[in-house]
């Protein structure tokens, strides 16, 4: 009997393969990389699950499976534009509803829907756009779908050709919900907050279709519309579905159609979805998108875009499945998750990683973000969980995590050594809880005072709602429980602070933070440390958290890699920690967040202890805190180990083969089931996960060893033995590097040519620099 535990998605997934399938034909490919590494070829439409694309921009965001099915929604997750409901949302799974064309054969009589139907489906994905292409008596179809860089529409280019004359009717439809999801009340069979088709209106000309929605459930009033400049006929009707709980719903299918004739010379249609909170605006993308040339302009925009922001940062490196992670798809992921979070609101800890990682892409869009997410904490310095990216007015996520403060430290340092922008620091926002506005340096300050003043136990950081890991939220049932990983945490905020203090006018408060982590310091390693590793919390009776007293939870991961990459561990420690992962938590997809799993239900330990062993925090392998384990790895010179672990936890592990992982092989995600599961190594809720922020950040700047720092751009590569020789591209404060790596016995680093007596670079003579390294 499975006792009373939270299993979600592991009983119900239909995809998953049987012990039997674990040979032979599950092994089998289902697409490949390019040649170049920037597009992903999948053969067949029948994947272990839909593996999907996502394309956005800042307003919208759009779910493309390998069979041309999703949805898109406007500003969040939760705010459905057109159909798609499930169980739970994290993982999109079955599709009953999306993007479908429809070829009637006039003379023939018969109709078909393409992708549906077709048996002969391929798909390409690359950033920015998505091909989907099938094969269907004696039709051959594309479809190619993107998301303009402004424009809040989804964009369908579908080419029809036919092996002979035919005389067809060709039709294009979605689903209208203009629904705002929950994903909680999904698992009650309640999937949507607002009723779909409240207070709406339709109506219809000879090519367009619109929608315009007034529903106070919804947190914005929104315009629709249903676009094709070759169609000379629309239409619309209304789907009621009464729901289990008595309300009706009212979805609207769109349908736009041309007869025509094709022949192998085929036929071109171009089709846009919009949706728009901005009337005006809305009414001025109807008109543009009513010209067949604006379709033409926009993909061209959208593929310059991706050949900029595919450039630089980049390299050429031996292994060429790292390469293309790095060059071009952790870049395609965090390009999704720094604008948009799984849970529909805006993760005040995840956004301030995501900002930190696309620094290196994108600095200016990055510093708006920063300032964007500083401007909803408190007044006292506390943070939200998650807040709105419907504005200050609407409700937000005010769980007091803990953590959500010490994430700024490394994001803050990393853009200004990244610009030298320290004019951020003096830049005015307010508060969420007040229009009062202050300097960025004050809100940083009075986050990193509140840090320090809420403290219990030995002197370590409360966790009240929780800290990183959120399962634990319930450790202080019984009084003030401390966590001493976000004691580490806040420890290296506080050094990473100091150092950007102490060169903008701000010695007293660096100084404050030196002798604030003298004190943690010796608290961290006195009351921390178990012996052969690094307890992770106290509980409010003072029981630990991740002691070898402990029957279950013995031992947690991230308070001994943060121990050993902040500094705070010694040699002798450090090398303790690590023979204590590799004795513990070591798989074959990378160390396990906990061990052993919690079975038995320790009241104190939160609700992790009604996970199913071996998911989520409960004793997988979460790949965000493996991202954790390379940089400790790289800080204790472990280089060989810290790039095998890189390798591992990617998608492409050969050891983690498509039918056993589920998942895409072009995108991280969030865990792997822990070796305690039946489903060893099958990976949970991809694409919206913190890890290509890190993996982003561990590859260019630690293993790759082009780095900025608040002295220049550090040049110090820590590159498997085996490598002979590699490169990489990047702009550091204006200046475009191409920087050339070359094993040798004489160390030496020459800048256009000439010998340059530090590793630490300050190239401003010219727009372009050659740097060669012999290391």
């Amino acid at each position: 009997m499975k006792e009373n535990r939270i299993y979600y998605d592991c009983d119900t997934y239909d995809y998953w393969c049987s012990e039997d399938d674990y040979s032979g034909e599950s092994k089998k490919e289902y697409g490949r990389f390019a040649p170049d590494g920037k597009s992903y070829e999948i053969f067949t439409k029948d994947t272990p699950r839909p593996w999907l694309n996502y394309l956005c921009n800042d307003k919208i965001a759009s779910a493309v499976s390998n069979t041309g099915l999703g949805f898109f929604w406007y500003k969040t997750s939760l705010l459905r534009v057109t159909k798609y409901e499930h169980i739970i949302d994290y993982q999109p799974r079955t599709f009953e509803d999306g993007r479908d064309v429809y070829i009637t054969d006039l003379e023939r009589g018969e109709s078909f829907c393409v992708f549906r139907d077709a048996e002969n489906v391929t798909c390409v994905h690359r950033p920015g756009k998505s091909v989907i292409s099938a094969e269907i008596k004696g039709f051959s179809v594309n479809m190619t779908i993107f998301v303009p860089t402004k424009d809040s529409g989804e964009c369908w280019r579908v080419e029809v050709k036919s092996q002979t004359k035919r005389n067809i009717k060709i039709a294009f439809r979605q689903v209208w919900s203009v629904a705002r999801f929950g994903i909680h009340t999904a698992e009650e069979g309640i999937p949507y907050l607002s009723v779909p088709g409240k207070d709406q209106s339709v109506a219809k000309t000879e090519n367009t279709i619109k929608l315009h929605t007034s529903n106070s459930e919804l947190p914005t009033k929104l315009w629709c519309a249903f676009i094709s400049p070759e169609c000379d006929n629309a239409d619309f009707c209304n789907l009621e579905d009464v729901r289990k709980d008595g309300r009706v719903f009212n979805f609207v299918r769109c349908e736009l159609s041309k007869c025509v004739e094709v022949d192998e010379n085929g036929a071109e249609f171009n089709i846009i979805s919009l949706a728009e909170a901005d009337e005006t605006l809305f009414n001025d993308l109807c008109t543009r998108y009513l010209r067949t040339e604006e379709f033409l302009l926009q993909e061209q925009a959208v593929d310059k875009m991706w050949g900029e922001l595919l450039q630089y940062p980049s390299c050429t490196v031996p292994d060429k499945n790292v390469q293309n992670f790095l060059n071009t798809w952790l870049k395609n992921q965090i390009f999704l998750t720094f604008r948009y979070i799984r849970s529909g609101y805006i993760g005040y800890r995840d956004t301030i990683q995501d900002s930190w990682g696309y620094t290196l892409i994108e600095p200016k869009r990055a510093r708006e973000q920063i300032l964007k997410t500083l401007s909803f904490m408190n007044s006292d310095g506390t943070c939200p969980r998650n807040f709105s990216p419907f504005g200050k007015q609407d409700k937000h996520d005010m769980r007091n995590t803990m953590d959500s403060a010490t994430w700024i430290g490394m994001c803050i340092h990393d853009y200004i050594a990244e610009t030298g922008d320290y004019a951020i620091l003096e830049e005015k926002i307010s508060y969420l809880d007040t229009d009062k506005e202050e300097t960025v340096y004050k809100h940083i300050t009075k986050a990193m005072d509140a840090l320090y003043e809420m403290r219990g136990m030995y002197g370590f950081c409360l966790v009240k709602d929780g800290d990183w890991n959120d399962a634990i939220e319930g450790i202080s049932k019984s009084g003030d429980a401390v966590s001493i990983w976000l004691t580490m945490a806040f420890y290296h905020a506080q050094n990473m602070l100091s150092e950007v203090f102490a060169r903008s006018g701000h010695k007293d408060i660096a100084d404050t933070y030196t002798q604030r982590n003298k004190e943690l310091y010796k608290i961290i390693n006195e009351h921390g440390w178990d012996g052969e590793w690094y307890r992770y919390a106290i509980c409010g009776n003072g029981n630990f958290v991740g002691s070898d007293e402990n029957e279950e939870g013995k031992i947690h991961l991230n308070a001994n890699t943060w121990a050993v990459f902040t500094g705070l561990a010694d040699e002798e420690r450090t090398e303790k920690v690590f023979n204590s992962i590799d004795k513990h938590l070591a798989t074959f997809v990378g160390p396990a967040l906990l061990a052993p799993p919690y079975r038995k239900k320790p009241c104190e330990a939160g609700r992790v202890v009604n996970l199913e062993p071996g998911t989520f925090e409960n004793g997988s392998v979460y790949q965000h805190a493996v991202c954790f384990y390379i940089y400790a790895l790289l800080k204790a010179g472990k280089v060989n180990e810290a790039f095998d672990a890189f390798t591992r936890v990617l998608p492409t592990n050969p050891e983690n083969f498509d039918s056993r992982r589920t998942s895409e092989p072009y995108c991280t995600g969030n865990y792997y089931c822990g070796p305690s599961h039946e489903r060893a190594g099958q990976n949970f809720f991809t694409w919206f996960t913190g890890n290509p922020a890190w993996l982003l950040r561990a590859g260019f700047d630690e293993m790759l060893g082009v780095k900025a720092t608040l002295d220049g751009l550090l040049i110090n590569p820590n590159v498997p033995d085996s490598w002979d020789s590699f490169e990489v591209k990047r702009i550091f404060r204006g200046v475009k590097y191409t920087v050339k790596f070359q094993k040798g016995t004489e160390k030496k680093i020459l800048v256009n040519g000439k010998e340059y007596n530090s590793n630490v670079l300050n190239v401003t003579d010219t727009d372009e620099a050659v740097i060669e390294v012999v290391y």
